[in-house]
């Protein structure tokens, strides 16, 4: 598989890799020819399989990224091939994990994901994939969480048409946009309505959302294991112990088999009948409802594990704000995972990106740009140990309050 990977680099891309099966001259020392080779390399791919990486493999592995500590030009690609589970991932060193993955395992004829490896080898961004289009009967285009709002504001004398489309457009800003357009109107109240209905667009839109939805249902179990993997790696381990929160639980579609084993669990969404019916589906939920961007009732330093998962991306989502949220009700040393999906499942076809504002054409690079400004804010508050992991439908970015 990685000898036609390299064949597609060296026919599609004109580039020219090192294999050590092309290479290698038989009855020569290949130790110290593969040693040369990694000299002369400007990046080095780490391919992770099914069976993760071999004892002299690793060896080279660690080679590439002790010299990645001393150059910071010199790239280390992360590259998971088809098969590769979260138990071949957990055994790579940290520091890889660190590096923005290429995750081939759709197959290495993944034109998207193909185009990302030849972009980290050229040391540049990937740029625009081409255009992908959900269609015309996929549950995200039949009424957007901002044609809900409108309808619903649109009696209440706020029009929100004149309110250009676009991304990075937030709740706070929307709301001082309105204050300033109609400014007969009490701010407190214009301020109250729109929040009233994005909270009604978002119960409209997910809280019966159902599992034919949720691209995860295609390997829900391969999923939660994965995201099992994942908190134990950022150090949650004792989950009886762990005091968490997440974000945006829904209707408790999302429900992992560890969910149960948390010594307090407190599920936080918009939604009072998302909210109603999680509850009844996951053991000993407590529920608050309140926005993400505030966490009104929520007690300060009060959790081992913030959790959001697949909420970040959202219409009018402030991220700025809801990192502060979070900030606030973690304990110190406390954990936050965050994840934004890349895939969609439309018609059976598996899709990669995010949907642009306001029309069905999917960006390939804007979940990475949340992604990236998540672990900014992040960083700006101070977290440490941050990473980012690609994993089989969504982005992860999690890191460690330090005070």
């Amino acid at each position: 598989m990685v000898e036609r990977l390299a064949d597609k680099l060296v026919e599609e891309a004109q580039l020219n890799p090192f294999l050590d099966r092309w290479h290698l001259i038989p009855g020569e020392p290949w130790q110290e020819s593969l040693e040369e080779a990694l000299n002369r390399s400007r990046c080095v791919a780490v391919f992770v399989g099914p069976s993760g990486v071999n004892s002299w493999e690793n060896e080279e592995m660690r080679a590439a990224l002790s010299r990645r500590v001393q150059e910071n030009r010199f790239r280390v690609i992360p590259v998971l091939l088809p098969g590769a589970d979260q138990e071949a991932r957990d055994k790579l060193p940290s520091f890889l994990l660190r590096f923005t993955w290429v995750d081939l395992t759709a197959g290495i004829d993944d034109p998207v994901a193909f185009s990302r490896l030849v972009a980290g080898i050229r040391g540049q961004a990937p740029g625009r994939s081409g255009v992908q289009k959900l269609s015309t009967g996929s549950p995200y285009i039949l009424k957007s969480v901002r044609e809900i709002m409108e309808d619903a504001l649109r009696p209440e004398g706020i029009d929100l048409a004149s309110i250009p489309r676009g991304l990075g457009a937030t709740i706070s800003m929307l709301i001082r946009r309105c204050q300033l357009q109609y400014p007969n109107l009490d701010p407190q109240q214009v301020a109250q309505k729109i929040n009233g209905s994005r909270a009604l667009a978002y119960e409209e839109k997910y809280a019966q959302r159902s599992q034919k939805e949720d691209e995860r249902y295609r390997g829900f179990e391969e999923w939660e294991t994965e995201l099992h993997a994942l908190l134990r790696h950022v150090g949650i381990r004792d989950f009886a112990r762990c005091r968490a929160i997440n974000v945006g639980i829904g209707n408790g579609l999302e429900k992992p088999f560890f969910y149960k084993d948390f010594k307090q669990l407190l599920g936080v969404d918009l939604s009072a009948k998302a909210l109603a019916r999680a509850a009844q589906v996951i053991a000993n939920l407590a529920t608050r409802r309140a926005e993400a961007e505030e966490l009104e009732g929520v007690a300060s330093n009060a959790f081992d594990l913030y959790l959001s998962l697949r909420t970040y991306q959202s219409t009018f989502f402030d991220i700025g704000d809801a990192l502060f949220a979070a900030c606030r009700v973690l304990a110190s040393g406390g954990r936050v995972v965050i994840s934004i999906p890349y895939v969609y499942v439309d018609q059976g076809r598996l899709l990669n990106g995010l949907l642009r504002p306001g029309g069905h054409d999917l960006d390939p690079d804007l979940p990475y740009e949340i992604a990236d400004a998540v672990r900014r804010g992040l960083q700006n508050l101070g977290f440490e140990e941050l990473g980012l992991q690609t994993g089989l439908f969504e982005i992860y970015i999690y890191g460690m309050k330090t005070s």
